[in-house]
């Protein structure tokens, strides 16, 4: 059941909500005021489309609220139950794209509009085409399928009850009949012109060309196997040679190298010799001046250490000295400012100010006071009374305007009186404002001298830490100069004595390196003797070699000569058996397939009977149907019954004429009558609906009255209220006809639209 459909910005609609009920809902309103657009959006958020939306009459930006605003995005969000389960789709469509989200029972199921129909199509076991053609009728569409031609309106109905199947396989089946009939008319037409006799005769003679050939390969092959064999240990050979004169070469390189080697050393050790360095006495003095470096070097840290503290302190006091001078300059200033003036008698000069000025504030307000009354006795006055307002005596015109004159220069008097007083106040009251702000400028003053009164003995104390601090800086540096100079001077005789330690270290390396070189001499004289290669072994080897290959390569050629030419034989040999074996085959193929098309034939027979059956099934109860509720939705007499008639190439739609039990049925497309129209094809929209969606017992008329008259109307509104709602769970009824407000227990929505303010769609329920 649908529960419920919530709109925003959807068309006409701004924020529109329909709730419904099982049985009849009917919404009522003028053109325009948005009641076909809340059916197609219950369609839209079950499929994501709708009959105009699929045909292009309308685009998805067209849906999108343009007046009485310009809205960015829309908004369809439907609740329906199925079982026991609640369902709640979101659709919206928006410039920057569209999305979709599906529920159940308040929990995330599915998201993305193709997946979320895809989705929603499963659970109603209904696809959009089957919905928007059986359970929603568009508007003035109710005689939708009479309107189509035969061959169409045939393809339709089949396609709604699930017989295009049946067509389509009829159709697939004789397709492949015939293609098989030209498949068995090609390969026989093939088969006759082969030769087999023949094709076995030259098979015959290729196997003993092939037996002759592979009779001399195999002696070919043995022959080119032991002459490999034979220049492969020759290269071996070859190779061992070659290795043993490189060796020869890198062994004599190496023996020249270490003889040169151990000249150069023998020459360095008799140079160190020359020098006659005295070790240990140089060692003693190394370890002396060592000390020394030393001590002077933790020594000059120290100092450093000292010099780098000193520095910082002499810093912080030349910055303390700098403060304390500005705190000076900004007393000084502060006292220059403030000189001449007296706190006392400035407070003294705002008290008189102020009370000077109180009194011409208060004079102000009595002569305000004053020219307010003499207004309104003018006010009075004025208004032609024949007694005076306050002592009630009698006044003739004189004497009142006579008062009018004098109270009229009276209070202009005032008037100027009032204005002198004002500015005198005003200037009063800047005067003291200008005192309060010099008083106040004083009391910072002093406030801010007090926190400077100390500032002369500050200075001059750290200015005598500044002066100590820089004088035992400066003696500090000189012992640091003087330790840094004589660490300077140990540098130079302690790195010739290295220099000396370092050479006659290098005298005993070399000594023991020359005594390693002998001992790899001798060892590379005895290889180098071990090692009987010579040049003339190599090209005698080399010779021989190069017959050996000639040989092997003359073999390897014929060998490769005869395995091309049995190659071709063997290929030669294969295609022939393959096209004698192909003629058998082919001759099996073509039996085979004529027992094929046997049996398609019986297949598409059997099709065909099917299908009638079928058909016969399914048109029987749609016609049960429609015959129990034709006397209910036809007011009149003159047609006794309605069939659904199936032709071979159509459906026809009858209602049958006859008199007195006889059969006289004509065809409804030619009944004069709109009416009869409208109401045969409701009459086969409910019982389609039946037959092809039993699981979903819902029915969408759009106008269902058009060209029905007062009487059908009547009758479609006792159908509708009190026999439908027993075999359809849900109908949704959009209309403009006030008299289906009428129809029993139905949920009514009104909607109304003033469209030439361009006003959205408002609803009310009934």
């Amino acid at each position: 059941m649908i529960d419920a459909i919530e709109i925003t910005n959807w068309k006409t609609h701004k924020k529109t909500k329909l709730e419904f009920q099982k049985g009849v809902n009917v919404l009522i309103g003028v053109m325009g005021a948005g009641k076909s657009s809340a059916m197609d959006a219950i369609c839209f958020g079950l499929f994501g489309t709708f009959p105009a939306l699929l045909s292009k009459r309308v685009s998805l930006e067209e849906l999108i609220m343009s007046r009485p605003s310009q809205e960015t995005e829309a908004e369809v969000k439907l609740s329906f139950s199925v079982g026991d389960d609640q369902y709640a789709v979101t659709r919206t469509i928006g410039k920057k794209g569209n999305s979709a989200k599906l529920e159940r029972n308040g929990e995330y199921i599915q998201s993305q509009p193709t997946k979320v129909t895809e989705e929603i199509e499963s659970i109603l076991k209904i696809d959009y085409d089957t919905f928007s053609r059986v359970i929603y009728s568009e508007q003035n569409q109710l005689d939708y399928f009479l309107g189509l031609a035969k061959g169409p309106r045939k393809k339709e109905l089949d396609h709604m009850l699930g017989l295009d199947t049946f067509a389509l396989a009829e159709e697939n089946a004789t397709s492949l009949i015939n293609r098989v009939k030209d498949i068995i008319k090609v390969e026989e037409e093939s088969l006759a012109r082969v030769d087999e006799k023949e094709l076995k005769a030259e098979l015959e003679t290729i196997k003993v060309k092939r037996e002759g050939l592979q009779k001399e390969q195999e002696h070919l092959h043995s022959e080119e196997k032991s002459a490999r064999e034979v220049l492969e240990k020759m290269k071996v050979h070859l190779e061992s040679i070659r290795k043993d004169l490189e060796r020869k070469r890198k062994i004599s390189e190496e023996i020249g190298l270490l003889m040169g080697k151990s000249t150069t050393i023998a020459r360095e050790v008799k140079k160190l010799d020359e020098m006659k360095i005295d070790a240990k006495a140089i060692a003693a003095r190394k370890a002396e001046l060592e000390s020394r470096e030393s001590e002077l070097k933790t020594k000059i840290e120290e100092k450093r250490k000292t010099v780098t503290l000193l520095t910082r302190r002499v810093a912080t006091l030349e910055e303390s000295v700098k403060s304390s001078k500005e705190k000076q300059a900004k007393r000084d200033k502060i006292i220059a400012e403030t000189k001449g003036h007296n706190l006392k008698s400035i407070k003294e000069k705002v008290e008189a100010e102020n009370r000077a000025w109180k009194a011409l504030t208060d004079e102000a307000a009595a002569k305000q006071s004053r020219a307010e009354e003499i207004n309104e006795w003018l006010k009075e006055l004025n208004k032609h009374i024949s007694k005076c307002p306050l002592c009630e005596r009698t006044l003739d015109d004189d004497l009142r305007m006579k008062l009018i004159t004098e109270k009229s220069s009276l209070s202009e008097s005032l008037l100027k009186e009032i204005r002198e007083a004002v500015k005198n106040s005003e200037e009063k009251y800047r005067h003291i404002k200008q005192l309060n702000e010099l008083q106040d400028k004083i009391t910072a003053a002093e406030g801010k001298l007090q926190d400077y009164k100390d500032v002369d003995k500050l200075l001059e104390k750290e200015k005598a830490e500044y002066d100590k601090a820089m004088e035992e800086l400066g003696s500090e540096n000189i012992e640091l100069e003087k330790l840094s100079k004589e660490y300077d001077a140990l540098r130079e005789p302690l790195s010739r004595i290295r220099a000396d330690l370092q050479s006659v270290e290098k005298k005993k390396e070399f000594e023991s390196e020359l005594m390693k070189a002998k001992e790899v001499l001798e060892k590379k004289s005895d290889e180098l003797r071990s090692i009987s290669a010579d040049d003339n072994m190599l090209y005698s080897t080399q010779e021989k070699m190069t017959k050996q290959s000639a040989a092997h390569s003359d073999l390897s050629a014929r060998l490769k000569s005869n395995l091309q030419m049995l190659a071709q034989m063997e290929s030669q040999e294969k295609d022939k058996e393959k096209q004698v074996k192909s003629i058998d085959i082919a001759a099996k193929k073509i039996a085979a397939r004529q027992k094929q098309v046997q049996n398609l034939n019986k297949f598409k027979g059997a099709l065909v009977e099917t299908g009638a059956m079928l058909r016969n099934k399914l048109v029987t109860s749609i016609n049960n149907l429609m015959q129990g509720l034709w006397p209910q939705l036809y007011p009149y007499g003159d047609y006794a019954s309605i069939r659904l008639d199936a032709k071979r190439d159509d459906y026809l739609l009858e209602v049958n004429a006859g008199r007195n039990g006889t059969d006289d049925w004509i065809q409804v497309d030619g009944i004069a009558s709109g009416g009869e129209r409208s109401i045969g094809c409701l009459a086969m929209r409910i019982a389609l609906a039946m037959v092809t969606v039993p699981n979903l017992r819902w029915l969408i008329l759009d106008e269902p009255t058009h060209n029905i008259d007062s009487a059908g109307i009547s009758k479609m509104i006792e159908i509708l209220g009190e026999e439908l709602p027993s075999i359809v769970d849900q109908i949704f009824i959009i209309t403009h006809e006030d008299a289906l407000k009428q129809i029993s227990l139905a949920k009514v929505y009104t909607l109304e639209r003033d469209k030439a303010a361009n006003a959205p769609t408002s609803i009310a329920q009934s």
